[in-house]
């Protein structure tokens, strides 16, 4: 389920215009198919990762995976032990640990850490509400891009503090982008694009997002945090920015090349397009907090995109939770599979009735569909092969 759920015991607060312009889409349009997946069948092979004489911490979960640009290796960052650890994926092996710092000059923070691949075996770590870098795998800053919202020139958008929620580096390293908090003083979504040589930049609105700033509640008493909430994303796909929400299946294409801004929009036949319905943003019980939560939890929860560079398609996955009648959440789901063209066009869907849940961390490689599982402390992969 892509839903932030916080509980905690202790009170916390937590350059040039562009062009503008949407599209809805039915899958049956442009397709030779009425559903490209209709009659989809697909073959599943478990491998696991030789750790050698390492030790991969699945202790937090499979969360803070990158993938390298070329799809080689795949980096695990540890927050136990501060480790970035490379997995090769031809061998299916773990090659490298490399120890990164919390404080110091080289310091990525304390707050859980965000990685994005960048080419040269660089990342660009973001850790919201302390800054944004470029450091080497090896743990070396090479590059600050840490800025105050007062710093850059043009952004008129007010709001305190660092710019650092969601960031996201152009592929080629260029452009900074970042999303407007998602707070509870928030009332739209803002993409916040930025020149950090220059430091300048602009503001654009997303009104297509704001849905998910409605799929929030938030419980908070004397001695305890409750939140639960839809999640927003921007991906770096090729040489385009995609932003997206758990909350509904419209995602915005920003072509920072050409500056012009696309919102895709879709006629799902198998699934609602978006959360439906009101909710109590801000409750003073735990029970209404529990009552309105489950409002928002059993309806649709839609992923993030999934390149496949063989087929020249997008693939993304949804889930609808099956209800739980011991009502302790859910354990299971009904998945569903969308797969689009490269201009997001919907070419298909089809309901997945074999899986129970999303799987993890899914993406392409050579064509087939990778999924990272942990079974028993140990890293292993489950490879989808498509046929359709």
């Amino acid at each position: 389920m892509k839903a932030l759920f916080i509980d905690i015991k202790k009170p916390v607060f937590i350059l040039l215009g562009f062009l503008a312009y949407s599209c809805t889409r039915n899958w049956s349009e442009n397709s030779d198919s009425s559903n490209l997946l209709e009659k989809m069948t697909y073959s599943i092979d478990s491998v696991y990762v030789n750790e050698k004489d390492g030790f991969i911490n699945l202790g937090f979960g499979l969360t803070n995976f990158s993938l390298s640009l070329d799809k080689r290796s795949l980096f695990f960052f540890d927050p136990s032990r501060n480790r970035l650890q490379e997995i090769d994926l031809k061998k299916l092996e773990l090659i490298n640990n490399f120890q990164f710092d919390r404080d110091g000059p080289n310091s990525i923070g304390f707050n859980p850490p965000q990685f994005q691949s960048l080419s040269n075996r660089r990342m660009l770590i973001s850790t919201h509400g302390y800054g944004v870098n470029v450091f080497n795998v090896n743990g070396q800053k090479e590059k600050s891009l840490k800025f105050n919202f007062r710093e850059i020139e043009g952004l008129k958008y007010e709001e305190e503090g660092l710019i650092t929620y969601k960031a996201a580096l152009s592929k080629n390293e260029k452009y900074l982008f970042a999303l407007s908090k998602f707070d509870a003083s928030a009332s739209e979504f803002k993409l916040l694009v930025i020149d950090p040589n220059n430091k300048t930049g602009k503001t654009i609105s997303l009104p297509a997002m704001n849905n998910t700033l409605k799929s929030k509640i938030t419980y908070i008493s004397q001695d305890s945090f409750k939140v639960i909430s839809g999640q927003i994303y921007l991906q770096m796909i090729n040489d385009k920015l995609y932003i997206i929400s758990s909350a509904t299946s419209d995602v915005y294409e920003y072509d920072y090349l050409l500056d012009s801004l696309i919102l895709h929009e879709f006629e799902h036949r198998l699934v609602p397009s978006k959360k439906t319905g009101t909710f109590k943003n801000l409750v003073s019980d735990e029970k209404e907090f529990y009552e309105e939560a489950e409002k928002l939890i059993y309806q649709i929860n839609f992923e993030n995109l999934i390149w496949d560079e063989k087929r020249n398609l997008f693939f993304r996955f949804a889930s609808i939770p099956i209800f739980d009648q011991n009502k302790e959440w859910y354990d299971e789901a009904k998945i569903f599979l969308f797969t689009y063209d490269s201009n997001l066009n919907l070419l298909g869907e089809i309901y997945l009735p074999e899986l129970k849940k999303v799987p993890d961390f899914p993406f392409f490689k050579d064509g087939k569909l990778w999924s990272c599982f942990n079974l028993n402390d140990e890293l292993g992969f489950a490879i989808f092969k498509l046929i359709f």
